[in-house]
């Protein structure tokens, strides 16, 4: 296949590296809007030790009208506004795109609208949050005759925590300044209908064997994720994972008013306080030498199997891979979108119009999928079913998860640290989670992130 990749930063580095490496890529054209750093990227999978060590067939491209010209598809791995742009012209050369990007909500329609009046074809957002969350909540989903509530938790967390949050920003570009932290509401579903919660509310801790304890919080989700019959009547929540005490100290600013959008005057200055706190505080959580990150990524489905209460789990974990220098957010985005870049040139995902993943793909293909991060030692334990225990049945709590001797240890893969049998590469939660708060939700759809904010997931 011909490839154009379209944004060169880390998760487009991953992205390549995963479609260097693959014995089918004939051509992997290089765009990115700095042509160094394309080029630098040609010169790493070539030279690089932990690179594929290929230089046949990979090219720097400066324009996307030669980019497209010949390709057989485009992984893009950028923000919203060039995405968009890539799209338009992509669907005029009749070029599927692939793409990790989340549209906007206030352009969902307008994208739905595009594409089909194009006949061009979009599969997006597929990375590992959007994309991976919904794929996998669609995999438990399909193991109960009936869905009552859906759990997701995913987050991207420094291995060794550091004051002042105990997080770390591995990326964000140009809005490395920027940081996850305004106060919004957060999108969840109550049997179906969206419903919103404050922003790093219902806080829950839980112990993660080999990591230690991540606290959840909610985030909000796609809005289409109730869009699959299987979900369509179910209570779902998603919640970011974080090392323990972010979301106090972020809900603590925001007390203070530290967070607000508003402008207040300063020594004759209109300032924004909470742009005023990120720009203190971005140095200070910036990734640095050494430095080195951790996913996970935890779901876990409860409902009806044969007539009884039955619950299903299904687990991913990955670790910064040392001789590549990739972290383990940009490995489980950009590996992922390579393998939904060969599912388009391949044509075993088609159809004209923005195709949403986990409505796209059958179980088939999302097993390919999950075969494709497995095979480059992303560790993931598929969905199994989990004894129920005492206060919400099935819940994390109750897992048993590979760290745990119910579990089935199946996230001991052969990459990140350690390997099987080593207990640092294990992730499933413990038989405890704690409680903070959970606030009645509001029967209105949230916000989404921010296109600035999203990056430091």
């Amino acid at each position: 296949m011909r490839v154009t990749l379209v944004g060169c930063g880390q998760m487009g580095r991953a992205a390549a590296h995963a479609l260097a490496g693959d014995p089918g890529t004939a051509e992997l054209r290089l765009l990115d809007r700095d042509p160094a750093r394309a080029g630098a990227l040609r010169d790493w999978l070539r030279d690089h030790p932990g690179g594929p060590g290929r230089a046949a067939g990979i090219r720097v491209v400066t324009d996307l009208e030669t980019a497209l010209a010949g390709s057989d598809v485009v992984a893009a791995a950028m923000p919203w506004a060039p995405t968009r742009t890539t799209l338009a012209a992509a669907a005029r050369a009749g070029v599927p795109v692939a793409s990790v990007t989340r549209p906007p909500t206030a352009e969902l329609a307008e994208l739905a609208a595009a594409m089909e009046e194009s006949g061009g074809t979009a599969l997006l957002p597929f990375g590992l949050e959007p994309g991976l969350t919904e794929l996998l909540a669609v995999h438990l989903a399909r193991r109960l005759d009936r869905v009552r509530t859906l759990d997701i938790a995913c987050g991207g967390i420094p291995s060794e925590p550091r004051e002042p949050l105990g997080y770390t920003a591995f990326f964000g570009g140009e809005n490395d300044h920027h940081l996850p932290i305004a106060p919004r509401e957060a999108l969840a579903l109550d049997h179906g209908r969206p419903v919103s919660h404050p922003r790093f509310s219902g806080v829950v801790t839980r112990d993660y064997p080999g990591i230690g304890p991540l606290e959840a919080y909610h985030d909000g989700m796609t809005p289409w994720l109730g869009e699959h019959p299987a979900l369509r009547d179910a209570d779902c929540t998603q919640k970011t994972l974080r090392r323990p005490g972010f979301a106090g100290t972020v809900n603590g600013l925001d007390r203070l008013g530290l967070l607000a959008d508003r402008p207040v005057e300063v020594d004759g200055a209109r300032v924004v306080p909470r742009r005023v706190v990120e720009r203190v505080l971005a140095p200070r959580v910036r990734a640095r030498p050494g430095d080195r990150d951790l996913v996970v990524l935890d779901l876990v489905a409860r409902g009806e199997l044969a007539g009884r209460p039955a619950a299903f789990r299904t687990t991913v974990l990955d670790r910064a891979d040392e001789p590549t220098g990739l972290s383990a957010m940009a490995r489980t985005t950009g590996f992922t979108l390579a393998e939904g870049a060969r599912l388009l040139a391949g044509g075993a995902v088609t159809g004209p119009g923005w195709l949403k993943p986990h409505l796209a793909l059958p179980e088939e293909l999302t097993a390919r999928v999950m075969r494709s991060l497995t095979g480059r030692g992303i560790g993931w334990e598929p969905a199994h079913e989990v004894t129920d225990g005492p206060g919400h049945p099935g819940g994390p709590e109750d897992a048993g998860g590979p760290g745990d001797p119910g579990g089935s240890g199946a996230l001991d893969g052969p990459g990140g640290a350690g390997g099987p049998g080593d207990p640092a590469h294990r992730a499933g939660p413990a038989h405890r989670t704690s409680a903070h708060r959970t606030p009645a939700h509001r029967a209105a759809p949230a916000p989404e992130a921010t296109d600035a904010e999203r990056p430091h997931q």
